[in-house]
């Protein structure tokens, strides 16, 4: 799986800004689970688009939809642009680890 795309969606009134990633395939639970291993997932997988959520300790959060090509994250005000470059490092290693087949839940 890779990232082909990253777009800033909008600044929010409390100084917080939102990012979609776009990635040529479309998002696997396996992806969720790899992202959620780094904060606290609540996963939705009865809705009719399953949905989660992910808040990471550095006030991050991911949120996506199973079966579509992109998830959006939203970077507090606080240190956001250390906390986006923080999380786009970290995404790249889980699709690393994703298509490597390295990933065993925790």
């Amino acid at each position: 799986m890779k990232l082909v795309d990253i777009r800033k969606v909008e600044d929010c009134f409390d100084g917080s800004m939102i990012f979609r990633y776009s990635f040529n395939k479309e998002v696997e639970e396996s992806l969720m689970r790899i992202m959620g291993q780094k904060g606290k997932l609540h996963y939705y997988p009865k809705f009719l688009r399953p949905f989660f959520k992910i808040t990471t300790v550095e006030d991050v959060q991911i949120k996506g939809i199973i079966g579509h090509d992109n998830i959006e994250v939203v970077y507090p005000q606080t240190n956001k642009w250390e906390k986006k470059k923080e999380f786009e490092t970290n995404l790249r290693k889980c699709l690393e680890e994703l298509d490597k087949g390295d990933f065993t839940e925790r």
